[in-house]
């Protein structure tokens, strides 16, 4: 059982915080759009009361991790369809805000701004780094996120390149979404094999791919140790559900890779049960030692810059 500092990596911001002058560009239809809507079987997003709830403002969202015990966070910029790049800049800007409210609690991680035509898109690729530029001095920026199956982009496409190469010039990690998705998006670009190339190309870019990678597991492990700068997020799972392979790697090493060095504690949160899934995480069949490194000494590094 691990009673010290956890720190949840990735809480889903498109449920938490206010609105915006001109709308939020993270915002979708999940009733409505019937590919989000399959994902509302699993996740349900309710308040204390069990009452349906937009959205979770910043001291709702402490209160929770205080009640958890969860020590900091970091709230993931997502936008899951086209969107302006204005309305792209305002909600970061908005992140940058929320965070700012709790500097010692909380980091951000930015959206990018989506291909307007999936991998058709090849019309001015460096706008998203001149809002990287714009976005750099701003309080607890962490990294960037993308979201490769929902926009239809591979993430080892040469539009994201130049954003690799900023993020390498910035020092920010990337979060991208790897697995199966929850929505009826399509599974390719989601792989985790896509980012070989990525890494192979930016060996100096932190890449950290949440959702583990199921059904692609195995995979996510082998680029985990294969690479010195790609980690992998639990963000989305249960701890009682992580798939073996994830399980035999936080165990024990593969190429002489610790697990626990490699692999970040998340729960995505209000779309999981925070409570429950650090209850859970506290109680993993791990030594203190790998249970101390994955619920917090990884992140602590990463993202803290712990040594």
């Amino acid at each position: 059982m691990h009673h010290g500092l956890i720190i949840d990596t990735f809480l889903h911001g498109p449920w938490i915080g206010g609105d915006i002058p001109g709308g939020r560009a993270d915002q979708v239809d999940w009733l409505g759009d019937r590919r989000l809507r399959r994902v509302m079987r699993t996740f349900d997003h309710v308040n204390d009361r069990q009452e349906k709830t937009d959205h979770m403002t910043m001291p709702e969202v402490l209160a929770a991790l205080d009640r958890s015990g969860v020590g900091r966070g970091i709230l993931a910029a997502k936008v899951y369809y086209v969107a302006r790049p204005e309305a792209v800049l305002d909600l970061n800007r908005h992140f940058a805000a929320l965070c700012a409210q709790e500097p010692n609690r909380f980091k951000w991680i930015a959206s990018v701004i989506p291909p307007e035509l999936g991998a058709s898109s090849y019309w001015d690729v460096m706008q998203n780094t001149r809002m990287l530029d714009a976005l750099a001095g701003l309080p607890g920026l962490c990294g960037i996120h993308i979201t490769p199956s929902p926009w239809g982009i591979l993430p080892n496409d040469r539009w994201f390149y130049p954003v690799y190469a900023k993020c390498v010039e910035l020092g920010l990690p990337v979060f991208t979404y790897v697995g199966a998705p929850g929505p009826l998006w399509p599974m390719l670009p989601n792989d985790p094999a896509l980012l070989d190339d990525v890494a192979l190309a930016f060996p100096d870019l932190k890449i950290i791919a949440h959702h583990i990678g199921d059904p692609w597991t195995e995979i996510s492990v082998r680029m985990a140790a294969r690479h010195e700068n790609f980690y992998i997020c639990t963000s989305a799972w249960s701890p009682k559900a992580y798939p073996e392979p994830l399980m035999r790697f936080l165990r024990g090493k593969w190429h002489g890779v610790r697990g626990c060095d490699k692999v970040v504690f998340a729960s995505d949160y209000p779309l999981m049960d925070l409570d429950r899934t650090v209850r859970d995480a506290r109680a993993m069949d791990l030594t203190p030692d790998q249970l101390a490194a994955f619920l917090c000494g990884t992140a602590e590094r990463l993202f803290w810059g712990a040594p």
